[in-house]
């Protein structure tokens, strides 16, 4: 790798003015730069309080210097951490200073985690959850977060890829032998193998599923028919003037969002335009707008005018349930409380979780609030769950893969009993499994992964 040859510095605090100033080095020359800079080594992983100098000599500061030689750093390099005051300018002197020895540069985005990574002192899961736990929105998320960086994902990846590698070495092992020379149901036992993996895959899918909705909130899409009361709703869950609300049917043209933090959880809302046909060009493409955002939803809030018809509230209802493309949990809210005419025929609900609000008073407002917390705290999401780590939708799409793979090969196994094609199906499981935590991922993946990582991480 050309970068062993860099040394790379970096402010870690941001260009503010704020108390602390931290200066990051990790490469080759750390030594170099904390020769020039303090005069001396500081004592291995010990406090120092030092003069910072510039080239010339001259003292910039006063602060803490921290040696860690390799490996028993975060790099796995030698690195020298500065400590200094928070001023931007003392900051940009020193960093100059520093850059005057040859084969030192600036870092860049996440190099730091990035070094660490390909240094093998973190795999890939826990170096993205360095950025999750930076951007986490809510307790839960952190938590979650911390727990992959301390290597809970990683140790349910790796106990899988284990049990990959057992299968494959017992795989590999039967077709050396002919059936006659095998004296165990062979057969039997790849079954029963197939199986225990599909349940290990779908007990950590199921948890990864959970883990990217703590990293990235839920999201909730408002829908329904024009003038229901969508953006009145939107404006009143998230406490603003957000969305434009007129009594002109196809007011809102154009996909609008706004996130709400209900308990320490964060959703997204997505209001929408309303659902009916149109001849108005612009209309009907934000009607696709919509269709599109309920597709990608993790819950629908369909809105119906409580003050509407029996036949409008059931068909209004009824024909958008025919037009999903898949099972989305839904809540029906009606709408219009506050209105003398309200009527919700329940009889033709009653499968349905429904709530009965009013937007413009803020009537059941709160209600519906605690339904939409209630419903994910049920399925043990936001629970102080010490088995949930957060996920990337990367690592659940991994999942998918593998869990399709493997029940396919299941498929396969039971109708032809093929061990060869078998053994090139778990090949490919592993290979997609050793993606996750980086043991065999490409060199354009650590580029977009890293890349989003702030410049001094």
């Amino acid at each position: 790798m050309t970068y062993k040859n860099d040394t790379i510095v970096s402010r870690v605090t941001p260009e503010v003015r704020c108390n602390i100033g931290i200066i990051r080095i990790s490469g080759p020359l750390a030594f170099q730069v904390s020769i020039q800079v303090l005069g001396k080594i500081p004592l291995s992983r010990y406090a120092s309080y030092l003069p910072f100098l510039d080239s010339s000599g001259k003292i910039l500061d006063y602060g803490i210097a921290l040696w860690f030689p390799k490996p028993h750093s975060f790099t796995g390099e030698d690195s020298l951490e500065l400590q200094g005051h928070g001023n931007p300018i003392i900051i940009d002197l020193l960093i100059a200073s520093i850059l005057t020895i040859s084969n030192v540069r600036l870092a860049k985005p996440g190099e730091f985690s990035e070094r660490a990574f390909l240094n093998g002192k973190i795999d890939l899961v826990q170096a993205e959850s360095i950025v999750d736990l930076i951007n986490a929105t809510s307790e839960q998320s952190a938590r979650a977060a911390l727990r992959s960086l301390q290597g809970l994902f990683s140790f349910h990846v790796n106990n899988l890829i284990k049990k990959f590698i057992k299968f494959r070495v017992m795989i590999e092992t039967l077709i050396n032998f002919s059936e006659d020379e095998i004296e165990l149901d062979y057969k039997y036992n790849i079954k029963n193998e197939i199986n225990k993996l599909i349940n290990l895959l779908n007990n950590i899918y199921n948890i990864s599923t959970q883990g990217a909705v703590l990293r990235e909130g839920v999201k909730i899409v408002i829908c329904g028919h024009p003038n229901s009361g969508k953006s009145s709703l939107l404006n009143s869950l998230s406490c603003t003037n957000r969305a434009i609300v007129t009594d002109i049917p196809g007011t809102t043209r154009d996909v609008i969002y706004e996130c709400i933090n209900i308990r320490g959880v964060l959703f997204h809302l997505v209001d929408t335009a309303g659902l009916r046909l149109t001849k108005d060009l612009v209309e009907r493409i934000g009607i696709e707008f919509a269709w599109k955002e309920i597709n990608l939803a993790d819950h629908i809030l369909f809105i119906i005018d409580g003050s509407s018809s029996k036949n409008d509230q059931t068909k209004n209802y009824t024909e958008f349930l025919s037009m999903l493309s898949k099972n989305i949990n839904i809540t029906v809210v009606f709408n219009k409380l506050d209105l003398k005419n309200f009527k919700v025929y329940i009889n033709d609900f009653k499968k349905h979780n429904y709530i009965l609000v009013s937007a413009k008073t803020g009537r059941g407002i709160e209600k519906l609030r605690k339904h939409l917390y209630d419903i994910y705290k049920t399925n043990k999401i936001f629970d102080d769950n010490e088995s949930i780590f957060l996920a990337r939708r990367r690592h659940i799409d991994i999942l998918l893969k593998i869990l399709n793979c493997i029940k396919e090969s299941k498929k396969n196994w039971k109708k032809y009993h093929n061990i060869e094609l078998l053994a090139e199906d778990i090949r490919i499981c592993q290979d997609l499994l050793n993606s996750i935590t980086g043991s065999f991922t490409s060199d354009q993946l650590l580029s977009d992964i890293f890349s989003n990582f702030c410049i001094g991480k």
